[in-house]
């Protein structure tokens, strides 16, 4: 599909990007989302933003998904007979590799999509109120991807971006404060996001479930049951479920001091 040369118009690669999404063809996806990239002197509207999260994300979790069955795969006892173990490890290395690869590819393109948000803000006559949430949205994407880097690197690699991540996450989550609804999926997502990083990478529980809690109480109050959004709904679900699961370990934890 990368043979056609005939596009030149984002609102082309828009629909065509649409469509690669639609068919979930996410490598073509994400490098029609680069050549537009290109195209638009590294500005995206909000649009374009979301294209390029599903491309990135469809197409890492291909290697994202692989490597955690790996891992699953590799835990259970009984199937080290079934695979030579040599064979499980390389591929675990090139998966991993991969997946390092790419979220660093991610990270390169996403800051300096962030740092020409002003310049191509000024030229695209977008609000300033725009430039803040597309802001959010890059921090978030960065947040994002030093978080999915970290799930497969090692504790000395992470240990060089954590706090970039932590710094990506709690930025995001502070100016969604002051621009956004608690009711958006944008809101929401930095949320869910930020707690997820909190509790499986820095061992934060009781702050992973405050983060979370916050956005999850707060969204609950300003709900408005006629207007039922999937992508809102959805993202409640994931609070709910990992809201759920923190309350039993935090009440495990304290069980366990007061004896």
């Amino acid at each position: 599909m990368n043979n056609l040369k005939s596009l030149s118009t984002p609102e082309e690669y828009n629909y065509l990007i649409s469509t690669c999404l639609s068919l979930e063809l996410y490598n073509e996806s994400y490098d029609y989302c680069k050549d537009l990239i290109v195209l638009n002197n590294y500005f995206l509207n909000e649009n374009e933003r979301n294209l390029l999260m599903r491309s990135a994300k469809g197409k890492l979790n291909v290697y994202r998904n692989g490597w955690k069955t790996l891992i699953d795969f590799d835990n259970f006892e009984g199937n080290k007979q079934l695979l030579p173990k040599s064979l499980i490890d390389s591929k675990k290395v090139f998966l991993e590799n991969f997946i390092k690869n790419f979220c660093f590819e991610i990270i390169s393109i996403t800051k300096k999509l962030e740092k020409n948000l002003k310049t191509n803000n000024d030229n695209k006559n977008e609000s300033s109120n725009d430039n803040e949430i597309a802001k959010i949205f890059y921090l978030k994407l960065k947040g994002d991807y030093f978080r999915y880097f970290g799930e497969v690197a090692n504790e000395d690699e992470f240990s060089k971006y954590k706090e970039e991540c932590r710094n990506c996450y709690e930025e995001a989550f502070e100016m969604c404060k002051e621009y956004l609804e608690y009711t958006s999926p944008l809101f929401l997502s930095v949320g869910l996001n930020y707690a997820i990083f909190l509790y499986s990478l820095t061992d934060e529980l009781k702050l992973a479930y405050d983060k979370a809690n916050e956005v999850y109480k707060q969204a609950i109050l300003k709900l408005v049951p006629e207007q039922k959004i999937p992508e809102v709904e959805n993202i409640i679900k994931g609070l709910e479920e990992n809201l759920a699961i923190w309350k039993i370990e935090l009440s495990d934890i304290n069980n366990s001091n007061n004896i």
